[in-house]
């Protein structure tokens, strides 16, 4: 089966969510090209893909792994461009996406090089800096991207208009989380990616 065939079939699968796709589609091109998964993180509203939809994913990666996309870029999947004075790898799938929902706007990968050190939009939010101030959470294909209350702050430090909304819902989840929290029993088993009581309460 070549990449092209494997991205195709992660697109089309019936049983998964666009997020999923699209990460699922990011765990298909660190493992083809032998990138550590210690070396990049995924950045933006991932962390509440749970929540609302999220169309696109938008990663920094080291230097010295980025260069290692190349690979992806000889299959003829995907291309280095530099955008707005970054050297950025983009995989636009948006259109084999819309063949089985037309209503799409975006499903793209869009891979950043970066120093371990740097951030955007500062180095408060570098996978170094991150890693040192337990910023990181995991997914469900071990990609590392922001905890909520990291997503938090960025939304707040980018202070975008379209990021309102999604400090609102951050706040409202993290009070959530901390109501709940105090009702789940001590010990009781939390759900890995979710993070939630397994125990439902009345």
């Amino acid at each position: 089966m070549t990449l092209n065939d494997e991205i195709n079939r992660i697109i089309n699968a019936a049983d998964a969510n666009k997020s999923n796709k699209l990460s699922d589609i990011l765990r298909l091109i660190v493992k083809k090209c032998n990138i550590s998964q210690t070396k990049y993180m995924i950045i933006g509203s991932y962390g509440i893909r749970h929540y609302r939809e999220i169309g696109d994913l938008d990663v920094i990666m080291e230097k010295t792994d980025w260069n290692k996309l190349l690979h992806m870029v000889d299959e003829g999947i995907g291309v280095f461009e530099t955008y707005n004075g970054q050297k950025r790898y983009f995989l636009d799938l948006t259109d084999e996406y819309k063949k089985m929902d037309p209503m799409a706007n975006d499903f793209s990968i869009e891979i950043f090089s970066k120093e371990l050190n740097e951030g955007y939009p500062n180095n408060k939010f570098s996978i170094e800096y991150l890693y040192e101030h337990n910023g990181l959470a995991r997914d469900e294909n071990n990609h590392q991207h922001f905890t909520r209350k990291t997503l938090l702050k960025w939304k707040k430090t980018t202070n975008r208009p379209k990021d309102v909304p999604d400090a609102k819902l951050i706040e409202r989840l993290i009070e959530k989380y901390k109501t709940h929290r105090k009702r789940c029993p001590k010990g009781h088993r939390r759900n890995a990616v979710t993070n939630k009581c397994k125990k439902k309460h009345k």
